[in-house]
């Protein structure tokens, strides 16, 4: 029997519409990628899409985290380099290491956690998939933990969105890398504000015609944005950046 790896890699070419206006990587660029190789990587496993249906398990993810090493002003191609780690019960992490293909230079590290969520019974569950080296060490030392939320209030509401069916993934639900671009959108950064690292948490799905209200706050080099269905929260996030 031939056997799976459990690693993967790809390379990927970084297009005009991939970077922002200052011809950096965006970091919903950096979770789209992320998402294409770990589905990829999940079809090699036999835990992907058409194989979890057929269990009435979808995959969920709850969090995204990320640090930006390197800034690589147009970056022309990355080598993504992923694999999962050892579950903790319900959550099922998996890391990210991204290259320059030029200088072959480690330029970002990040982690995604998900989840395996039963649509019939709309239920987590905890299958035991093993798809993981047992001697993997991650690209952080330590769990990667919820984000602490911050206070909100209705002076730091922006504006209202609706959810239309090009935002949508094939589960039916909000992609979750389109929300990352509402960094650039809210805070108009200027071409000297670098992203150290971000982290997002996915509290709820969103769906088709949803209103959705918009709030963002800086205290220092925190960076947060809130996303609310009336008072529910669905999304929030939180960028660290320096000058």
């Amino acid at each position: 029997m031939e056997e799976i790896k459990k690693d993967f890699e790809a390379s990927f070419k970084i297009t005009t519409n991939l970077r922002d206006c200052y011809d950096y990587i965006k970091p919903s660029t950096i979770l789209d990628l992320s998402q294409e190789i770990a589905c990829d990587h999940a079809d090699i496993l036999h835990v992907g899409f058409d194989d979890f249906i057929k269990n009435n398990w979808i995959w969920v993810i709850v969090r995204n985290k990320y640090v930006i090493l390197k800034h690589v002003k147009n970056l022309k191609h990355v080598r993504v380099y992923t694999y999962p780690l050892k579950n903790r019960l319900f959550e099922q992490p998996r890391d990210y290491e991204f290259y320059d293909c030029d200088t072959n230079e480690l330029i970002m590290k990040g982690r995604s956690i998900w989840v395996v969520f039963n649509i019939e019974t709309k239920k987590i569950e905890a299958p035991d998939l093993r798809i993981y080296d047992p001697e993997r060490k991650g690209v952080f030392e330590e769990r990667v933990k919820k984000l602490e939320k911050i206070e909100i209030s209705k002076e730091d509401y922006v504006k209202d969105i609706i959810v239309t069916q090009s935002m949508l993934d094939h589960n039916g639900h909000l992609n979750n890398t389109r929300t990352l671009d509402y960094f650039m959108d809210l805070f108009n950064p200027k071409d000297d504000l670098f992203i150290n690292s971000f982290q997002v948490e996915y509290v709820s799905q969103c769906y088709l015609n949803d209103l959705l209200s918009l709030y963002k706050k800086k205290t220092g080099n925190k960076y947060y944005i809130y996303i609310y269905k009336d008072e529910e929260l669905k999304i929030y996030y939180e960028f660290d950046c320096n000058y």
